[in-house]
């Protein structure tokens, strides 16, 4: 059973289902594995949690 976990920002339900749909397909042409014991797991992390180059990614979103 192949698993993708994905690590990402906060997305609405309908990102996350395309994301989930297109990885899923991807996966599975390229290895020949059947869509159906795909898994994918979200774990949504918080701008607050995350730093590019020592900035904090909620203090650059901020800035824009």
């Amino acid at each position: 059973m192949p698993v993708i976990t994905i690590e990402i920002v906060p997305q609405d339900y309908e990102k996350k289902e395309e994301i989930s749909k297109v990885f899923t397909e991807e996966l599975s042409r390229i290895t020949g594995i059947p869509q159906e014991p795909v898994t994918v797991i979200f774990h949504d992390v918080s701008p607050q949690n995350v730093s590019f180059g020592g900035k904090m990614l909620d203090q650059q979103f901020t800035e824009e």
